[in-house]
């Protein structure tokens, strides 16, 4: 098969926590040059993926590193925007890293190998605009990116720091404190997950391990999810609570690996919030889409070139888990070892 092609890798587990999409696109224009950039407020290091694509069969060129990337010295790169601690706009030249990929016999694309991505350690600010510029050398073309980080938003559910799971309705609520977007995000999707944290003694060890279950709650566009009640403008999910208790008593984990003398100690459960920005949120759709008559999907907000550059952040609180969901817990599920600890 010949063709030019270009990938950005995977974007699973960026936000889409519970999807697995890959960016597979293809073009028959020549050299083009591939961009890939997840912008996190709360990252302390941002990185950027800058490829190119490649003319030859792709079974063996998608292996070879060197035919789907840059050399140092063949592009100028560049990121604006305001950093923390400066209130101007101010361009930096981005550096490279390199990281090594470990070898995955799955793989349709290079691995077992270094590989050298752009990054900034200046911490970005939420709800603003950053463009990333690229030169490349060889023909003098620009390639350029803009997009918007996520504006600021904060928990306001649950209010305390405890919690119960006995009840059979219950939510999740935050709201963004953005009079420029009238209180909306700048995000266009929401996750909400629920984290069961626990540490575990294994009969005959000297160190315990923290474990947790992952819980999804729901999941939301901005404005299926934005509401408007008494004058106070938030978004919600609603979930069961007490769906809880099923999900601990049918973990694969716990029911495979509670031998007599386990013993498990309640941590703090925790509620996460993923957002993540437009762009990516239309690649998703476009990937997703059962259309007939587009053969290969392809999104992108990179100009004289491919790709995406977009947005996502997440936001957590941890809170005790109340008493009396505790002693269920332990009297449900007598084999996984649970100790109610009032001290933990």
């Amino acid at each position: 098969m010949k063709k030019i092609i270009w990938t950005i890798f995977a974007i699973a587990a960026l936000v889409f926590s519970s999807c697995s999409n890959k960016v597979n696109l293809y073009s028959d224009e020549g050299d083009t040059t591939i961009v890939y950039a997840m912008l996190d407020t709360g990252a302390d290091t941002n990185f950027f993926k800058i490829t190119h694509s490649f003319v030859g069969n792709v079974n063996d060129l998608a292996q070879n590193y060197d035919a789907n990337n840059y050399t140092y010295d063949e592009l100028e790169v560049k990121f604006s925007g305001v950093f923390e601690g400066n209130p101007v706009t101010q361009t930096i030249t981005l550096d490279t890293v390199s990281k090594w990929i470990p070898y995955d016999p799955n793989a349709t694309f290079y691995n077992n190998c270094w590989q050298t991505y752009y990054y900034t350690t200046k911490k970005l600010i939420e709800g603003n605009e950053y463009t990333l510029t690229i030169l490349r050398k060889a023909d003098n073309v620009t390639i350029s990116a803009t997009t918007k980080t996520i504006n600021t938003f904060a928990f306001k559910k649950p209010v305390v720091n405890t919690v119960g799971f006995t009840g059979q309705s219950a939510s999740v609520e935050w709201r963004v404190r953005d009079a420029s977007t009238m209180y909306h995000s700048t995000a266009s999707y929401f996750e909400v997950y629920g984290y069961f944290h626990y540490s575990e003694l294994m009969p005959g060890a000297t160190d315990t391990v923290k474990r947790s279950i992952k819980w999804a709650l729901g999941e939301g566009t901005e404005s299926g999810l934005f509401t408007t009640a008494n004058n106070d403008m938030y978004y919600a999910i609603n979930y069961t609570p007490n769906a809880l208790f099923d999900i601990i008593s049918q973990d694969a984990y716990l029911n495979n690996n509670s031998p007599y003398g386990v013993q498990r100690w309640f941590e703090k459960f925790e509620f996460v919030i993923f957002a993540i920005g437009e762009d990516l949120y239309n690649y998703h759709l476009i990937a997703n889409s059962n259309s007939a008559i587009q053969d290969v999907p392809n999104y992108t907000n990179v100009t004289n070139g491919n790709g995406i550059m977009s947005a996502r952040v997440a936001k957590n609180k941890f809170v005790t888990i109340m008493e009396n969901s505790r002693i269920k817990i332990c009297e449900d599920n007598e084999r996984f070892g649970f100790i109610n600890d009032p001290n933990r």
